[in-house]
């Protein structure tokens, strides 16, 4: 690994005490320090200099963080970078992430000692990437010679076929079965592979078509056509085709081949060679391989069944539910539940964690598991609902160690509706914003809260969105499967065009509603598939259940 002292640091931040007391705090650090007070100098000093790392602030006049990360990119594509911001900027910073501009994103105000880790880990991964891209060019220039040496073999047996009895002593060594025929068709020679794998001794069957040891239903195929060239040619020609067939053995077993052609000129008559290879074993892998596919997919297909997405009631007394899921083809992550405290109020959990696969899966199982034991383990007076924030906080406090771990993390979205008060209230974690559709209006409204994906900073403080709705409303929560689905053109089909559906068609039934969307995303994106999970949930108020006892 490389030393530390040859490392460099580069730190942006146009407030001049902070940049000086950064000078103080790592005065002692055996590493590099650059300080550039503004996007422009930072520039100036990331080509003057050879950079490990830039760490920038985000809020600066003239050029703001993202956009100093953005140029770094392109320019020096190598630098590792960092933001460092507040919480209310982490719609800019995710999306940042995603696109893979940032590396880490360090919330402040923070800590001495844990920007000091965060300034090492960063040095660490920058030193083990350049030495994986020394490795994989130390690699490359070995591939190189070996091709080098492949070509030069090649060439060799080129002169090697050149003669019928060095072709023969060497042919008879080769594992691959190897064939001779005239251009009658008839076999003139074979080797001791064709002999090991067809079972025809060469010294039984002097006189045999190449074409009785053909699989039926491959007897038709001209495989001699490769010498139908001048016989002036008297070097050995290939037409470089590989063909897959089924050959036919003495017991009458087929045997699956790889045939590939060329042809030699003795005494300036052409033959046919033919090398046919043995994949018996490869088209075994290969079915072994599909048959766990299918078990696979069916394995995912009872995960997102079972435990992933669970069964959604579909009134409750004033209003109608109607949830579609479509998954991906794998394990994406998204999940939802749901909790009915009486026909008049329920809370619906749903969310998405990042990556794909088992751990993705596991994850949602855990969330939601963590949804339901949170909620178990509290006791409220009067039989009140437990407050949506305390129901976030209590899963995050369970759960942030392990996805700080994991370096994973899910956007959340926790929805009560109450048809007795007639309001609804959601905490909302990095997800996409729920539609309200207002009937009053005939408009729809994004409803979206200002926290951050769970898992992603240690501390937070989780605030909930209340707004009231009315008979005719229609409440639509959705993953961004749905609005992240692309068209051939790479234009996505976005939250707008979305309430735009919802707005045209705000008369039919949350079951009707669905379809259309679904129909909608499959014309727009060109196919029925997903490339991530796509999930939705369409709720219509009908009526308000006032008065409802029995909570």
């Amino acid at each position: 690994m490389k030393d530390r002292s040859d490392l460099t640091i580069l730190f942006v931040d146009d407030e001049v005490d902070i940049l000086s007391s950064l000078k103080r705090f790592l005065r002692k650090e055996p590493y590099k320090k650059l300080f550039a007070e503004n996007g422009v100098r930072a520039l100036e000093l990331l080509e003057e200099n050879e950079i490990a790392v830039i760490v920038s602030d985000l809020r600066m006049p003239e050029m703001n963080g993202l956009e100093l990360i953005g140029k770094v990119k392109k320019r020096k594509p190598e630098v590792l970078r960092l933001i460092l911001s507040g919480s209310q900027d982490f719609d800019q910073i995710i999306d940042s992430i995603n696109k893979g501009e940032v590396f880490r994103f360090v919330p402040k105000p923070v800590e001495p000692e844990d920007f000091r880790k965060v300034l090492d880990n960063a040095l660490d991964y920058y030193c083990l990437r350049s030495e994986r891209e020394e490795l994989f060019e130390a690699l490359s220039q070995k591939n190189m010679e070996l091709t080098r040496l492949n070509d030069a073999l090649q060439f060799m047996a080129q002169d090697l076929r050149q003669s019928e009895a060095k072709f023969r002593s060497m042919t008879d060594a080769a594992q691959d079965a190897v064939f001779m025929i005239n251009q009658d068709g008839w076999i003139i020679y074979r080797n001791n592979a064709a002999e090991a794998i067809f079972g025809y001794d060469r010294h039984q069957f002097r006189e045999q078509r190449f074409v009785d040891i053909l699989a039926p239903e491959f007897r038709e195929l001209d495989l001699l056509d490769v010498c139908a060239v001048s016989s002036d040619n008297i070097a050995v020609s290939s037409d470089g085709g590989i063909q897959q067939i089924d050959g036919l053995k003495k017991n009458g077993r087929s045997v699956p081949l790889e045939i590939s052609r060329g042809c030699v000129h003795i005494e300036a008559v052409p033959h046919t060679v033919l090398i046919a290879r043995d994949v018996t074993a490869r088209v075994e892998a290969e079915r072994s391989r599909q048959r766990y596919e299918v078990m696979q997919r069916e394995l995912e297909a009872e995960i997102e069944k079972k435990l992933l997405q669970s069964p959604f009631p579909s009134t409750l007394r004033g209003a109608s539910i109607s949830r579609m899921m479509i998954p991906s083809g794998h394990l994406d992550g998204d999940f939802t539940d749901y909790i009915v405290y009486d026909q008049a109020h329920a809370d619906i959990l749903l969310g998405d964690v990042m990556g794909h696969g088992i751990l993705s899966a596991l994850i949602g199982v855990g969330l939601k598991s963590l949804f339901l034991k949170v909620l178990a383990q509290n006791k409220y007076r009067d039989c009140a609902l437990p407050p949506l924030a305390e129901i976030v906080s209590g899963m995050h406090e369970l759960c942030i160690n392990e996805l700080v771990e994991l370096g994973s993390f899910a956007t959340l979205l926790f929805l009560r509706i109450d048809l007795e008060s007639g309001t609804c209230s959601m905490v909302d974690c990095g997800h996409p914003p729920v539609i309200h559709y207002r009937a009053s209006t005939g408009s729809s409204v994004m409803i979206k809260g200002e926290n951050l994906p769970m898992g992603m900073i240690e501390k937070q403080e989780y605030k909930t969105v209340s707004f009231a709705v009315e008979p005719g409303d229609i409440l639509v929560l959705y993953s961004d499967g749905i609005t992240e689905s692309s068209s051939a053109d790479n234009e996505q089909f976005g939250d707008q065009q979305l309430a735009g559906l919802i707005e045209t068609h705000h008369s039919m039934v949350p079951e009707d509603l669905m379809r259309v969307i679904r129909e909608s995303v499959s014309s727009f994106s060109g196919r029925d598939g997903f490339d991530d999970d796509a999930t939705c949930i369409v709720i219509r108020i009908d009526n308000l259940a006032t008065g409802l006892a029995g909570r």
